[in-house]
């Protein structure tokens, strides 16, 4: 996901034009008492009408025996029945919960199907309303737990499921969703029904519909999957310049870290209050986004990655964010390295170090930060830009080979799973065949980054420049591996070397006094510096 703002390089800034609900916290009690297998979703959608009609069928597995009842999220619609199994059931719905009684015991394993109908005007996460050109449209846009507001579940991904859509509209519209398009069955009154069908299981926040008339644009396929742009048809040019590369980064990243874990993937026009959104092989886009200058590049790369980072492999907590927003951030970056050109990469890379820098200026913290409640307030520095630069400093501790190689492997192994940060760790841990607990606990768990005064002195007698690197930040000392360049006149030394402590010095013998001494000239390190 971007928060909105444009033109968007590498940025995470949330939209301060944008009202974002201060209650929405990570209290959510999970429930190991049963686990959502999948939800069939059945809506009647006007764009023209502010009501919608749902039918939800959800398939759930009995994990623990002797529940009575199994309660859902769903916000301020009506219910008008519940059935399980076919058999209607008392309820409980107030304060954005369901709660629906079991008419019996159920053994371990046991498969349950629940029935919700309901209807009224989803006053969240379903948006319906008209374009920047003043056509009618429908947009879901559910980050972080908005989904309730039009259906009802388990509205956490920890709870991962597949999904299935049926959706009636006027046949004027189209539609699209997650997973493929399974049929267009034209109905009486001038209405239309479109199925998609979601196979693989993906978390509520991703699951979604558009209801628009597009313009729709099929760019080709990448072994076996569809590219598709779903556009405003007075955008439909811009569009097809602003998302001319979605192929090749489906390619590039497919390469990179694995198979592509969906059916299709999209772009879409949307009305999403982010600049965009990774709705689970149908992107969402701001409608205001589509330009036709190329600007959102940097935006589809992120949207893209995420397919893979934060779709397919989820944090099971929202505190750990970054295993999302840090790794779009930075493997959409590493897009234009591999596809540009490293200085390409280092500017994106010094953009995000930048607004790191500035926000922990302004409000210091830690990428793990459970003290924050409000789940808004995880699109921040330090889950986007510091998550990703964490990433960046790895992958120069260990070297690519094993950085890539523990990166397919954790995507191999949690693919449509959640996971925690130390899983990550684990991964990461065998590939390099070393502990890694000192670096992941300096740069995900504490606060800050190091802040380096680098001076030198020059010996005219012994040719000897002596190099005094020191960590000047309040409290924690930083244990690094950083390259250490002394320029001279027909001569450049360079030295890697290994800081723990508050000083650290050197020598480096030269022929003639040195010009400048450079630290981490390649940028490897985030940091601060001050050279005398």
């Amino acid at each position: 996901m971007r928060p909105y703002r444009f033109p968007l390089p590498l940025l995470w800034v949330v939209a301060l034009s944008v009202s974002f609900p201060a209650s929405a916290k990570d209290d959510y009690v999970r429930r190991p008492e049963i686990d959502v297998l999948h939800y069939r979703i059945t809506l009647t959608v006007d764009p023209e009408d502010s009501t919608i009609t749902g039918d939800t069928e959800i398939t759930l597995a009995v994990l623990k025996p002797d529940i009575i009842a199994v309660p859902l999220d769903l916000g301020d619609l009506t219910v008008v029945s519940v059935a399980v199994d076919g058999i209607p059931s008392a309820f409980r719905h107030a304060d954005q919960r369901l709660r629906i009684d079991l008419p019996r015991v159920y053994d371990t394993g046991t498969l349950l199907r629940l029935r919700i109908r309901y209807h009224g005007v989803p006053h969240d996460g379903l948006f319906i309303k008209r374009n920047k050109f003043g056509q009618r449209t429908v947009f879901a846009d559910n980050w972080p737990n908005r989904a309730r507001h039009w259906f009802p579940g388990i509205d956490h991904p920890y709870d991962k499921a597949t999904v299935e859509f049926v959706v009636d509209t006027p046949a004027v519209y189209d539609v699209i969703a997650n997973g493929r398009l399974a049929e267009t069955t034209h109905l009486p009154d001038g209405f239309k029904r479109t199925r998609w069908q979601a196979e693989i299981p993906i978390p509520t926040y991703c699951m979604v519909i558009g209801v628009a008339r597009f313009s729709i644009f099929h760019a080709g396929a990448w072994n076996g999957i569809p590219v598709s742009f779903y556009l405003y048809p007075e955008d439909r040019e811009n569009g097809l310049v602003d998302f001319g590369r979605s192929l090749r980064m489906l390619e590039f990243y497919s390469e990179l870290i694995g198979p592509y874990p969906y059916e299709k993937l999209s772009m879409v026009q949307s009305s999403t209050r982010f600049g965009g959104m990774e709705n689970a092989s149908a992107i969402f886009y701001d409608e205001k986004a589509i330009t036709g200058t190329k600007r959102i590049e940097g935006t589809v790369a992120h949207e893209i990655a995420h397919q893979w980072f934060g779709d397919s492999v989820t944090e099971a907590d929202w505190h750990h964010l970054w295993l999302s927003e840090g790794f779009a951030t930075y493997f959409g970056a590493l897009f234009f390295e591999r596809n540009e050109s490293r200085d390409r990469f280092l500017e994106m890379m010094k953009r995000s170090r930048d607004r790191y820098l500035q926000a922990y200026a302004k409000t210091p913290g830690s990428i793990y930060n459970p003290e924050i409640t409000g789940l808004f307030g995880l699109l921040n520095a330090y889950h986007y830009n510091k998550g990703a630069w964490t990433l960046h400093m790895l992958r120069g501790l260990i070297g690519d080979e094993v950085f890539f190689a523990g990166i397919r492997d954790y995507y191999r192994t949690y693919r449509d799973r959640t996971v925690l940060t130390e899983d990550f760790q684990r991964v990461m841990e065998f590939h390099a065949k070393r502990p890694l607990g000192w670096f992941f606990q300096q740069w995900i768990y504490e606060s800050g980054h190091p802040v380096f005064e680098v001076s030198w002195r020059w010996d005219t007698k012994k040719k000897e420049a002596e190099v005094v690197i020191r960590q000047t930040q309040p409290g924690f000392v930083y244990r690094l591996s950083v390259d250490v360049v002394v320029v001279a006149q027909h001569a450049t030394e360079k030295k890697n070397v290994e800081v723990s402590e508050r000083e650290h010095r050197m020598t480096f013998v030269l022929p003639v006094r040195p010009e400048k001494v450079m630290l981490d000239p390649d940028e490897w390190v985030l940091k601060e510096v001050v050279v005398r």
